[in-house]
């Protein structure tokens, strides 16, 4: 009986998105899978290609002698699930993206599948004597006659690119085809980044090994004999460790393993990441709030109609012990779980606590790991070696066979909204998958964004309050310094008067200071007091950060660098300065007034390194310094015993950010950033510096006052019509010629309006731009944006237009050499 694929076929070509139908070979018949990994050929030149199958059907709407055939199954097993592929397609039609855009958060680390031409001798050289060869070969031009020698040379594996240095111009080997002086086809190999680690031990027992030595008179050397004692008392030994600790060669393993007396066995290896961060674990009971929290959600965990779980608790309530204590429970009933957090609050700290209470069926996911490492832990989760997976977003698309629990901690943070394409919300995903395959869904955040509260209040989740801290010690105070009034007093520092004396006052205590500030580098940029010149990024619309070690100026949109001369390039005047501040000069100033106070900074600029980010925690923790400076790294997920006092330098930075959701930002990170005083039994101290005491963000965050900030922020977004009362929808065409970027960007609005009034709408007040970009030009790029609210207009119908004119219509609209990106209720709008 014939069968037929419907398949996804790896491009980067937005044109090729859609599913190819393809014979199933009859040697596949059986074996071939939903989901499997196939090889097909593909294009007019039929190179090997991946794909994904995502049907398999008994009849086809195309005519049998046009079908292609699968080639190949790459994998044993389906690397996609039916649950996967019904997400793909979901998020597809959600976010307009592609299948592979959808497939590449799936796919395993560390799978690669390479095409390559191979060459070999023609018919009309294949069969000739050596005599005959010989008297073609003259015939044939210099080039012709050393493509021939080198195929014959390479006995048939020569690949197309190893010619490059004879045949400069390919079209000479096509040519050589077409005469049949060679023969072109296509090859490919699949390859997998996994480990194996040979492992040595005895063939038979140690009390009968010497008895089948003596039998078959085989003659031993005394290293070798060396070897056998080992072995004797220590089985399955790693090849290398035997090498070193006995200082033998491995010729005389194989000797051994020709005698059959040593068996050598390849075993999967799994690399675990570096983890040097180290705390005790220690036992804690729950209070009524813990418990009540835990007994809600593992009540109805095999619930079918369940809503997804809202902890809103106060920071240091202890949520994580909530969430291990319903982890427990799925691994009880035989469910893994997911514990996704942001990549900025995946510290050491939070892994050690999962690893400590649950041991090696931890396993942790991110981006810092190798692509060795992130294969292993896809296999580990694969073969249910790995129970519990913390991670940050990507962790979300693990291959559990048993998931039971979805946990998204701080879950109002921006890094749970995909930047790349498929620009996807991991709540919005959690949730589908949490539907569709009964999975328990958590989130939990001391100050939950205002969107998802008003879903909370709205019914569409379980709303879980947790009022009062784990220790029942109360929040810390935090108190409010006019910056205005420390410049009337004379103080031009960047740390009040009231910020030095606390400071002074807690590491005299013996206790501990963090200072947050949310700006990493020496200053915000350098400029010529003479002229005005300031230094700019080459590549983007901004100007560069100083950072004051190397004496460069930064980009921390692109990573371009140039040195700062002693000199303005303007006007050659030497009144060159750094303006504002970042953690740099923080750490300079600060050791500046206390000079013997020990004092780590944690940014990205310190941090690149493996290890780095736990090296410089641990040294805080055992007390090595009792200043901590840091950016948004250290705004959660630390929790250090001696830490009394948290100085916030500047909240206007986050409120005067550009952005419909910066006064959000701002409550959620001075209330996070607060937090992390008084965790333990001593009680907590928070300044905060700012020039304006009086905004309702910050009126609210001092008092921790989240309900009273939420009925504040909510009006405002009802009255602009912003989310949650209106989805926002953004499409930013960029490209490194502005003309033709600017041109597109217009033809794309023209086309809207026309299929707009087409359907009997002519208002377009719901379509803002299109405008220049807030920052209109990153790393070469300009960029320019048309932005849509559904106001007024049905969502579906305006993705259905956007998706129609920026996917399939795309070349008729767009001119060539620009990049689309849609975002759908994005973060930001800059």
């Amino acid at each position: 009986m014939e069968k037929y694929a419907q398949l996804v076929v790896r491009s980067k070509s937005v044109s090729i998105d859609d599913l190819f139908t393809y014979k199933i070979p009859e040697f596949l018949l059986c074996d071939l899978k939903v989901g499997h990994r196939v090889l097909v050929p593909f294009g007019q030149g039929n190179k090997p290609t991946e794909g994904f199958v995502f049907e398999i059907n008994d009849k086809s709407k195309l005519e049998d002698g046009k079908l292609k055939q699968i080639i190949d199954i790459l994998d044993e097993n389906p690397m996609l699930r039916v649950e996967d592929l019904e997400l793909i397609n979901w998020m597809r039609n959600r976010y307009l993206c592609t299948y592979m855009d959808c497939i590449n958060l799936m796919y395993p680390k560390g799978y690669k599948l390479n095409s390559y031409r191979i060459i070999n001798l023609g018919d009309s050289l294949r069969s000739l004597s050596d005599t005959d060869l010989y008297i073609e070969l003259e015939k044939l031009n210099n080039s012709q006659k050393e493509v021939v020698e080198k195929v014959i040379n390479s006995k048939g594996r020569l690949k197309v690119d190893n010619l490059e240095s004879i045949c400069k111009n390919t079209n000479e080997i096509y040519k050589m085809n077409k005469e049949k002086l060679i023969d072109l086809s296509w090859a490919y190999e699949s390859k997998k980044n996994e480990k194996k680690i040979c492992y040595v031990s005895l063939s038979m027992s140690k009390e009968k090994i010497d008895d089948y030595i003596v039998e078959n008179k085989i003659r031993v050397t005394e290293l070798q004999r060396n070897i056998l004692n080992f072995l004797e008392n220590n089985d399955d030994v790693e090849i290398n460790d035997l090498l070193d600790l006995l200082s033998v060669h491995r010729q005389s393993i194989t000797s051994l393993q020709k005698k059959k007396l040593v068996t050598l066995e390849f075993k999967d290896y799994y690399r675990q990441p570096e983890h040097i961060f180290t705390q005790q674990s220690k036992k804690v009971k729950l209070n009524e709030e813990q418990i009540s929290a835990v007994q809600k959600i593992t009540s109805e965990m095999f619930n079918d109609d369940k809503k997804p779980y809202m902890i809103n608790g106060v920071t240091g309530s202890g949520k994580t012990e909530v969430y291990m204590e319903i982890i427990e429970y799925a691994l009880e009933q035989g469910l893994d779980s997911i514990f996704l957090v942001p990549e900025i609050s995946l510290t050491p700290q939070v892994i050690d606590r999962l690893k400590n209470r649950f041991g090696s069926i931890v396993g942790v996911f991110h981006s810092k790991l190798s692509e060795g490492q992130r294969h292993d832990v896809y296999r580990a989760v694969r073969e249910g070696r790995v129970r519990i997976l913390i991670g940050p977003r990507s962790a979300l698309f693990a291959p559990f066979n048993s998931l039971g629990v979805i946990i998204i901690d701080e879950f109002h943070e921006g890094s749970y909204k995909s930047e790349q394409n498929p620009k996807f919300s991991t709540i919005e995903v959690a949730k589908f998958i949490g539907l569709k395959n009964k999975v328990s869904v958590v989130l939990g955040s001391a100050t939950p964004s205002v969107d998802e509260y008003y879903r909370a209040k709205s019914g569409q989740y379980n709303l879980i309050n947790i009022r009062q801290r784990a220790n029942k010690k109360p929040l810390p105070k935090i108190e409010v310094v006019d910056m205005k009034k420390e410049l009337t007093n004379g103080n031009k520092s960047i740390f009040s008067f009231r910020l030095q004396e606390e400071i002074k006052r807690t590491v005299e205590s013996g206790n501990q200071v963090i200072l947050f500030l949310n700006r990493r580098g020496y200053a915000n940029f350098v400029s010529c007091r003479s002229c005005g010149f300031l230094f700019q990024c080459e590549n983007c619309d901004i100007s560069l950060t100083y950072h004051k070690e190397s004496n460069t100026g930064r980009c921390h949109y692109c990573g371009y660098e140039v040195k700062i001369p002693k000199k303005c390039p303007e006007c050659d005047s030497e009144y060159l300065k750094p303006f504002g501040v970042g953690t740099q000069k923080i750490e300079e100033e600060l050791q500046g007034i206390f000079p013997n106070v020990n004092i780590l900074r944690v940014d990205k600029d310190n941090t690149s390194k493996k290890g780095s980010l736990e090296e410089i925690l641990n040294k805080f923790e055992s007390g090595e310094a009792q200043i901590l400076i840091g950016t948004q790294m250290i705004s959660k997920g630390l929790d250090f015993a001696n830490v009394t006092l948290v100085g916030i330098l500047s909240a206007d930075m986050m409120l005067n950010f550009p952005d419909f959701k910066s006064f959000e930002s701002t409550f959620q990170l001075v209330t996070q950033v607060s937090g992390r005083a008084g965790r333990a039994e001593k009680e907590g101290n928070v300044i905060l510096q700012t020039y304006d005491t009086n905004h309702y963000a910050i009126r609210r965050a001092i008092n921790y006052d989240f309900d009273g900030f939420y009925e504040d922020e909510i009006k405002i977004r009802k009255a602009f019509g912003y989310t949650p009362f209106n989805n926002m929808l953004s499409v930013v065409i960029s490209g490194k010629n502005e003309k033709t970027v600017i041109e597109s960007a217009k033809n794309m609005y023209n086309s809207i309006v026309y299929l707009l009034e087409n359907r009997g709408i002519n208002n377009f007040d719901f379509i803002l731009g299109p405008n220049p970009c807030s920052i209109s030009k990153i790393d070469k790029n300009y960029r320019w944006q048309l932005l849509f609210k559904d106001d007024n207009i049905e969502i579906n119908l305006l993705k259905g237009i956007i998706k129609y004119i920026c996917i399939t219509k795309r070349e008729v609209v767009f001119r060539k050499g620009v990049n689309i990106s849609i975002d759908i209720n994005p973060n930001s709008v800059l």
